[in-house]
């Protein structure tokens, strides 16, 4: 009768200590695991449609050289889908977002150029946030996969 005391306490005392670290693992997922992974999957977002203005930019350099466009009358959003109309008398010159806030202006080659840099320097952040955020969906699996062990084990 002692035995089985002993024996129900200790079991007890390891359904406990299984539950507080199910629970922390939990814990470390919610709390930790996913939130990199949305930060991850935020930046790899904004890197994409910084990849595509300026691959629009190309596109457009690209129509107004093949063109031999040498002004444009066009419609700029000003924000919220608000337009105005442009004119732009000389465009063989234009001003290009280097980064950090930073406008420089180039000819049509030299933008076509810097472009290209631009869009591998993109691409390689993208592909290394692409595998970090594979790893952190390899880690939370796999925490998932070791609580759902945790809970299988006998009582």
């Amino acid at each position: 009768n002692t035995k089985t005391t002993k024996t129900t306490s200790t079991d007890d005392a390891l359904v406990i200590e299984r539950n507080k670290k199910i629970g922390e693992y939990e814990e470390f997922i919610e709390g930790k695991l996913k939130v990199d992974l949305h930060a991850v999957e935020t930046a790899r977002e904004s890197l994409f449609e910084s990849l595509s203005k300026y691959l629009e930019l190309r596109s457009n350099l690209n129509m107004l050289k093949e063109n031999d466009v040498e002004e444009l009358n066009t419609r700029i959003n000003m924000g919220c889908d608000f337009y105005m109309n442009a004119h732009v008398p000389d465009t063989s010159r234009v001003f290009v977002n280097v980064g950090l806030g930073f406008h420089l202006e180039f000819t049509h080659d030299e933008a076509l150029a810097f472009i290209d840099i631009k869009e591998k320097s993109l691409n390689q952040q993208t592909e290394k946030l692409t595998e970090k955020a594979c790893e952190i969906r390899t880690k939370i699996k796999l925490m998932y996969q070791g609580i759902n062990d945790l809970l299988n084990l006998p009582s």
